[in-house]
């Protein structure tokens, strides 16, 4: 190392980021398998006459599109509160 430069020192939130990255990426696939599974689990390959409707809405629609977009919606909330951490953007770090 040559006088002149400097020792690197890693900044900490970078931890907090990368893992705030892969819970995202965890969490669209779950999002993803929780709306789309319900959609299709529930409506795919079914002839006209046997869709149900709920509250004016098919089957499929109402328990994937109104029911999994509530349970992800929940997630998300969940996960923002728990899992993620507010940090400070500035250059120097806060003690606070």
């Amino acid at each position: 190392m040559h006088k002149n430069e400097e020792k690197f020192i890693e900044d900490t939130r970078y931890k907090q980021c990368t893992k705030e990255m892969f819970i995202v990426l965890v969490f669209g696939v779950v999002n993803f398998s929780i709306i789309a599974g319900l959609s299709m689990g529930i409506g795919l390959n079914k002839e006209a006459e046997e869709v149900r409707l709920v509250l004016g809405f098919p089957d499929w629609f109402f328990w994937g599109g109104f029911i999994g977009s509530t349970i992800v919606v929940i997630l998300t909330i969940l996960i923002v509160k728990f899992l993620f951490k507010d940090m400070s953007i500035s250059e120097k770090e806060d003690d606070s």
